[in-house]
């Protein structure tokens, strides 16, 4: 079976046999693999820019950017630079640097709940991390969480991430993986996102055992769900009056929606966030910013923090030389093209008449979704989505080298290094490939 009429992929249905045989389900990452890819996934060789190449030789304009670290595309020389000095003189002292104070400073001037910093590798290990330092700090062990909401595969998380059971308002929790502990996840309550009467009623009923609030800014686990006007500050000011501690997961839109991420776009300032993706610009480093108060009792003998790996310099060379180039004015060109794409798609739409609503914000991110609904508020409203028709609408893309990601609830993102061009070839394509669903 070819993957697409048109498309060649003989070299990754090869490779695809190949890794199955030493890898589980073929990718060390599920979203890399089958069924998000069917009937298998194409393999990358080499990328550049906003382009980038299969092992097939075909090239695509490339919008998930390895799921958001890519800010500046692929290969950007700064990053680059940054990372051969670093490789000369050595790349794992376990040892503190100079890099790592440097790195911290950085976000501190930017981020504006930054009063300490601590870095980590991935946002997984952020996440949890984060969550223990909730719970150290207020002595309660139940965290709230939000359906739709993802913040990393562990086990206290990993629940009605892309599945619901129970009442809109008072959801049941549905564990997302064979293996996780239900003893774990009855600490983790679920909540409907974008219902603020819903989420102060829980707290003031049960702050006594509720050590934190944790929830992206925009939910970006099924597509690009933006929050209602007001809820993400009335979010801060629950939180802040009953003595929860809220835990601000920018993993995704941190570095996109604004230099100091949501945040500053939104102009609220969390207990804890949490920044990885785009901090390393394609390198494995996350950061757990916070309030002294909180992020002073992270020391030996009270909340422990290790990680051999954790800021590496490595990796700090690159997050400082990614956000050194943001401070440029990058993020002005990445809401100017993101714009640029998002009202070229809803004219494609209007004009040919598509049940379809495209949703993002100023670049950090965008999906469009084929529903009846005139916008998707959380995940439950994704329900009304037609998957089917973004599989033919991504696979038409994908052979007129385009790359939007297979899966219907993942999401667009645009670097510095996309170009109009880029945007114009892109809107064609888009609107061949709707005019032959």
């Amino acid at each position: 079976m070819d993957y697409t009429e048109g498309l060649k992929t003989s070299r990754s249905k090869e490779l695809y046999k190949r890794s199955c045989n030493i890898i589980p389900a073929g990718a060390s990452s599920h979203i890399r693999t089958y069924p998000t890819w069917d009937p298998y996934p194409i393999f990358f060789e080499r990328g550049e820019g906003s382009h980038f190449w299969d092992v097939d030789g075909n090239e695509y304009i490339d919008y998930p950017l390895g799921l958001g670290p890519l800010i500046h595309g692929h290969t950007p020389r700064n990053v680059i630079n940054a990372v051969k000095e670093q490789l000369e003189k050595g790349t794992m002292p376990s040892l503190n640097t100079e890099l790592e104070i440097k790195t911290a400073e950085k976000i501190g001037k930017i981020v504006p709940n930054a009063e300490m910093v601590v870095f980590t590798n991935t946002g997984l290990e952020a996440t949890l991390h984060a969550i223990r330092y909730a719970r150290g700090y207020t002595g309660k062990d139940k965290i709230v969480k939000f359906e739709g909401g993802y913040h990393g595969a562990h086990d206290g998380v990993l629940v009605s991430i892309g599945n619901f059971a129970g009442n809109p308002t008072a959801p049941y929790r549905v564990l997302e993986s064979w293996g996780v502990l239900e003893d774990t996840a009855r600490n983790t309550l679920i909540l409907p996102w974008n219902d603020l009467e819903v989420l102060e009623k829980t707290i003031e009923r049960r702050n006594h055992e509720i050590a934190a609030v944790i929830s992206e800014p925009i939910l970006m686990n099924i597509g690009t769900v933006l929050p209602e006007k007001g809820y993400l500050e009335g979010m801060r000011k629950i939180t802040e009056e009953n003595g929860v501690v809220m835990i601000l997961d920018e993993v995704i839109s941190g570095f996109r929606l604004a230099l100091g991420g949501a945040q500053e776009y939104y102009g609220i300032k969390p207990d804890l966030a949490i920044y990885a993706k785009a901090l390393g610009a394609g390198y494995p480093i996350a950061a757990i910013t916070g309030k002294k108060m909180i992020m002073d009792l992270v020391r030996p003998g009270m909340i422990r923090q290790s990680g051999t790996y954790a800021a590496n310099p490595l990796c700090l060379s690159a997050a400082y030389a990614s956000i050194t180039e943001l401070e440029k004015g990058g993020i002005k060109h990445i809401m100017r093209m993101g714009n640029m794409l998002m009202e070229g798609i809803r004219e494609i739409l209007d004009k040919k008449n598509v049940e379809a609503i495209v949703q993002g914000l100023d670049g950090a991110g965008l999906q469009i979704y084929f529903t009846e609904l005139d916008r998707i508020r959380n995940l439950r409203e994704t329900k009304t989505c037609d998957v089917k028709k973004w599989s033919k609408f991504q696979k038409g893309l994908l052979k007129r080298g385009i790359y939007f990601h297979p899966a219907a609830f993942e999401h667009q993102f645009i670097s510095t290094a996309h170009t109009e061009e880029d945007i114009k070839t892109t809107l064609s394509a888009i609107s061949q490939a709707i005019e032959l669903m």
